[in-house]
């Protein structure tokens, strides 16, 4: 087999690229050679990997099978050099994380300044998923080794809970003082700013209104998770947010209340089964710590 890491990279960059000049640029090699290299990989497979007609450029059935494994593979051979690096106390190589955005202020980033301190040879790759089906399958396709998302049980990947996360309401400022201890069904009626259907935060939210007995009543639905803070202070509504945000907002005059039974989620580091490299086994550990 002559299936080598150059063809295998190849062949991925193209996948990632969506074109043949694309991955040629991002390779800084010439379009011919990349072309001819992708096409002994189709004949030592017996099998075409790239509907070549296509704009962009997709996979055939052939192609994904192999996409999982080619990353693998590259990983391996990283994973080796990581070992040698490992030895010399991961004095070089990379981490590739995702991580949901509301989880990347609060706790990632802390653990990224964690990791870094201990070893600042190493470099972070960091992919920001817009949800959790987005992230998952990061994860699982090989782009990340370690994906940073709420507890998830799945039967494809391991989640090791590392931290907790509690969410804390906020209100614009001259709002009238919440009670304590705060029930979320004082919150009934109270307009408020919201992630999207199907985030986690937003499935959080709707759950612990769920337990009070009573609906949320959602007066702006926003992607652009920092602009939740912003919306609350010119008075648009009340949001729940993580606390470290919600500390921020009592500094910017709005009122905070702390729901009592609290709205916690746990937060968990996923990756695929299998051994981790060294920085990703070293991240994790930290992490847990």
């Amino acid at each position: 087999m002559l299936m080598d890491l150059r063809r295998l990279s190849y062949f991925l960059a193209v996948a990632d690229q969506g074109s043949f000049t694309g991955a040629a640029m991002a390779l800084h090699v010439s379009q011919p050679a990349l072309s001819l290299a992708v096409k002994e990989l189709e004949a030592d497979l017996g099998a075409r990997l790239l509907h070549r007609p296509a704009r962009p450029i997709t996979l055939t059935p052939a192609g994904e099978a192999l996409l999982g494994p080619a990353r693998q593979a590259l990983r391996d051979i990283d994973s080796g050099r990581a070992a040698v690096a490992a030895v010399l106390g991961l004095e070089a190589g990379s981490l590739s994380l995702c991580c949901l955005p509301t989880l990347a202020a609060d706790p990632l980033a802390e653990m990224i300044g964690r990791f870094r301190q201990a070893h600042p040879g190493v470099l972070i790759d960091l992919a920001a998923p817009e949800d959790t089906a987005e992230l998952l399958e990061l994860v699982r396709n090989g782009r990340c080794e370690l994906g940073i998302a709420g507890n998830e049980h799945l039967d494809d990947l391991v989640c090791q809970v590392v931290a907790t996360q509690r969410l804390v309401a906020i209100l614009p400022p001259g709002s009238p003082a919440l009670p304590v201890p705060l029930s979320l069904g004082h919150l009934a009626g109270t307009p408020l700013v919201t992630t999207p259907v199907g985030t986690s935060s937003r499935g959080l939210l709707e759950d612990g209104f769920a337990r009070a007995g009573v609906t949320p009543t959602v007066a702006v639905v926003t992607a652009q998770r920092d602009a939740v803070l912003p919306l609350v202070l010119a008075g648009a509504g009340a949001a729940l947010v993580p606390e470290p945000l919600a500390v921020v907002a009592h500094q910017l005059g709005a009122v905070v209340g702390w729901p009592d039974p609290p709205l916690i989620r746990e937060v968990g580091l996923l990756h695929r089964r299998g051994p981790l490299a060294p920085a990703a086994q070293r991240f994790l550990q930290l992490a847990a710590a």
